[in-house]
């Protein structure tokens, strides 16, 4: 297996599923059904979160970066929901995954971004035939397919999990700085979609540079060849935000570069 495939997906809520399981009589609107859903869900968490469970979530923004073996950035970029319809979506990423021998590296994704995926391609009846038969879903202490930061960091679930925003911070990343997870739907509902593309594509820039300090952490990476390899990518984005059509016309790459404190 070569190289890495970085990974997030931002999502909304699938209103249409929220209904046919909260609204078993057809006597709500989609909106009504919802704010039932989400009423039910803060009186049971105690006020504390509306979160809808896995099978309620349709991704919106899929965004990817490939990396060969030496970790020289390949590929960047985000499916989004203003090109794509759901099924697209869903279809491209995995047919992105299951033509590589990648591994794979994410922030959560083995709590929520790859359950995710995998309950909508089974919502589609897509094969995911590669996936289930290398063990990408097996073993999470080994990483020879699958490294998520999240649970590495949390010594796999034995400590308080820092979030990707707190963890970014804190190695002189931007982390959240103009959108938030929070603000997906909303931003989805005023039809921004382009904002989340962004967003989702930052998140993933973050969890890159971030898992570049882990493999420095864990002596995959010495001192030389980390602050190579950090430069690297720094001259790789900024190649890429000088782009026309790459940045966008209000150049996120660019505006990512200058708030990272890459020291």
């Amino acid at each position: 297996m070569a190289g890495y495939l970085v990974f997030d997906i931002e999502t909304r809520v699938d209103k249409g599923l929220v209904k046919a399981v909260y609204d078993a009589e057809d006597a709500l609107t989609l909106e009504q059904a919802y704010d039932t859903a989400r009423d039910r869900l803060l009186e049971r968490s105690g006020q504390k979160s509306d979160f809808f469970p896995i099978p309620f979530h349709v991704p919106i923004a899929i965004s990817t970066l490939q990396a060969d073996e030496q970790y020289r950035i390949q590929s960047l970029g985000c499916l989004g929901a203003d090109r794509f319809s759901e099924m697209e979506l869903i279809s491209r990423f995995w047919k992105i995954f299951e033509s590589s021998r990648q591994i794979l590296v994410t922030f959560n994704g083995r709590g929520f971004d790859l359950p995710v995926l995998e309950t909508r391609a089974l919502k589609y009846g897509i094969p995911l035939t590669r996936y289930f038969e290398a063990g990408y879903r097996g073993n999470r202490y080994a990483d020879t397919h699958h490294i998520d930061l999240c649970d590495w960091m949390s010594n796999f679930g034995t400590a308080r999990r820092g979030s990707l925003d707190v963890l970014a911070k804190l190695v002189g990343l931007p982390g959240k700085y103009s959108i938030g997870g929070d603000d997906v739907e909303y931003l989805f509902r005023q039809g921004r979609q382009k904002e989340i593309n962004q967003y989702c594509t930052t998140d993933v820039l973050q969890t890159w540079i971030l898992f570049l300090r882990v493999e420095l952490l864990r002596g995959r990476l010495d001192a030389k060849r980390y602050k190579e390899v950090v430069s690297e990518t720094s001259e790789d984005l900024t190649r890429r935000a000088g782009v026309a059509g790459e940045a966008g016309a209000d150049n996120f790459l660019l505006d990512f570069l200058l708030r990272w404190k890459n020291e």
